[in-house]
């Protein structure tokens, strides 16, 4: 089915096929978080930045990829890329305020749960609108 033919009708493919590649990022990003905390004992904000870093890498090239299935010609990395990063920086400071604020009072997994729930809709949205979109659609590009 089309992009056009699956409008108006449930929720987009984009929007499956980007769950998933999350779900493979979420895994790379928790494993990082997790090991950093509590095999490495590192600091936990240090931690889910380093930890998001990862997931943000594998997010742009599988999205770019499959999610959104751009050429190579349509999306240059020189272009997407920086754009896909100031995006998800943004990602990264909504994840580390919710973490920040709620560590205190529950486990570090917890707020990482919430913030990854938080920070979803936000890369959703700004990947489909800005990063992964026609250059001719797209006024940041």
């Amino acid at each position: 089915m089309s992009g056009a033919e699956g409008r108006g009708r449930g929720v987009p493919w984009t929007a499956i096929r980007f769950a998933l590649v999350g779900l493979l990022n979420t895994g790379v990003d928790f494993a990082l978080f997790l090991a950093l905390v509590s095999l490495a004992g590192a600091p936990v904000l240090a931690a889910n930045a380093v930890g998001y870093g990862a997931g943000v890498l594998c997010s742009f090239l599988l999205n770019r990829s499959w999610t959104f299935r751009m050429r190579r010609e349509a999306a240059p990395m020189a272009r997407r890329l920086p754009l896909f990063l100031a995006f998800n920086l943004v990602g990264l400071a909504l994840s580390t305020l919710v973490v920040g604020m709620l560590v205190p009072t529950v486990p570090p997994l917890v707020a990482k749960i919430a913030a990854t729930a938080v920070t979803f809709a936000w890369n959703y949205w700004s990947s489909r609108r800005f990063v992964f979109t026609a250059p001719a659609a797209n006024p940041l590009v």
